[in-house]
């Protein structure tokens, strides 16, 4: 059975950028806007932040984290106005009550509305999302209330480590719930392996290192999965690979930008891959 194809939207972190290639010496905004370009990315993932209006043609996906009304109005009005396609977000605490959070997502939700700006909740540590269980109690509660279903941002990296998942069953695990994967409107693909949320993608030699290697297994099947699906809405996808403030790899690791160059091309070769071979 053949279902119209969709795009893959690629935005590149500034968060690769941070401190690149030292603290010292650090890129200014234009040239990480540049370098952003010529990797191929369609689009640049930050915070709201001024210098974003110089980004020239990228796209714009915007990110905030949320643990209390207050700010979610100012945050979105932020990011309309530097012209964002969408809005990640990172919903409260580890300690926030499942109460509070579905009553907060249902604030988020009206205030998307208003402003006509799309938006996804991510799963990530130190975050109410921070496991399945609890990210699926969030929706369900949600849906309980409001009759739809609220999108999520799917970073698996923090599933994985929180199970520790062996590799070769990183796809076959992450899978489930079908219901995390139907509500996904955005991805974080950081490789990551059941111990690190991070893990490099090039050996010194640059070659790609075997512990990417059995991630792109998990890519190929999570491609597969969205090229099935019954839409041609784009897939925003974040190849979500940090280099400083805060350090998500540790100090034996490679080139993060090199990585991330590595990552994106990989990103674009399994996804026509697996829309050819479904």
């Amino acid at each position: 059975m053949s279902f119209p194809s969709r795009p893959l939207h690629i935005f590149g972190t500034l968060w690769s950028l941070r401190q690149y290639p030292t603290k010292s010496r650090e890129w200014s905004w234009a040239k990480k806007f540049e370098a952003v370009a010529d990797a191929g990315c369609d689009g640049l993932f930050s915070a709201p932040i001024p210098e974003l209006a110089e980004r020239g043609s990228l796209q714009y996906l915007a990110v905030a984290s949320f643990s209390k009304p207050s700010p979610v109005k100012a945050q979105f009005r932020a990011a309309k106005k530097l012209g964002a396609v969408a809005l990640g977000i990172q919903l409260g605490d580890t300690d926030s009550s499942l109460a509070d959070m579905v009553k907060l997502a249902i604030h988020i939700d009206a205030v998307a509305r208003d402003f006509d700006l799309p938006y996804a909740i991510e799963t990530h540590r130190d975050t109410f999302t921070e496991t399945p269980e609890k990210t699926l109690a969030l929706t369900r509660g949600f849906k309980r209330q409001r009759k739809t279903t609220l999108p999520l941002c799917l970073d698996h990296s923090h599933f994985a480590v929180v199970r520790h998942h062996a590799p070769g069953t990183y796809w076959e695990r992450l899978r489930k719930p079908v219901e995390h994967l139907n509500a996904a409107t955005q991805f974080h693909l950081r490789p990551f392996n059941g111990h690190h949320c991070q893990i490099p993608v090039l050996t010194s030699t640059g070659r790609r290192t075997p512990e990417y290697r059995d991630w792109l297994t998990y890519l190929n099947g999570l491609f597969t999965h969205l090229h099935t699906q019954k839409t041609t809405a784009p897939v925003l996808a974040v190849p979500e690979l940090g280099n400083a403030a805060p350090v998500y790899g540790l100090s034996c690791f490679g080139d993060t930008w090199l990585d991330a160059q590595a990552l994106n091309k990989d990103l674009r070769k399994t996804w026509k891959s697996t829309r050819q071979n479904h």
